[in-house]
């Protein structure tokens, strides 16, 4: 993608995220789903991240697919190391981690639309 399109992404995510931790600790009055709303946010922006770095780095040279898989399944992992580690400690709250993810879709999936309107005008 066009490096206008990421750093539009990164834009509305740091300006999005906070806001959202905002809102949720106010409606909830809880600092944990604050802290998981920007959890999930940062870890859905840097897995968008890691995949549009493997994507430039490794497209059109032999076995793309399986390594953009495998660091895919890697980078899964850790995730699942990193909530598993929250969630001993009592940090986890689903509520929180999901709006942040969700957001990041939003966003992303919106400047991509964006981005493709805009190459077929």
């Amino acid at each position: 993608m066009d490096r206008e399109v990421i750093k539009r992404v990164n834009k509305q995510t740091f300006i999005l995220v906070p806001v959202l931790a905002i809102a949720a600790y106010l409606l909830w009055q809880n600092e944990i789903v604050a802290f998981n709303v920007i959890l999930g946010g940062f870890i859905s922006w840097l897995s968008l991240r890691e995949l549009a770095w493997a994507v430039k780095k490794f497209f059109g040279k032999p076995m793309f697919q399986l390594t953009v898989i495998g660091l895919s399944y890697l980078k899964l992992g850790a995730i699942f190391l990193f909530l598993w580690f929250i969630a001993i400690k009592g940090w986890f709250n689903i509520k929180g981690l999901l709006i942040g993810f969700i957001a990041i879709l939003i966003i992303s999936t919106k400047e991509a639309y964006l981005y493709i309107r805009r190459q077929r005008s």
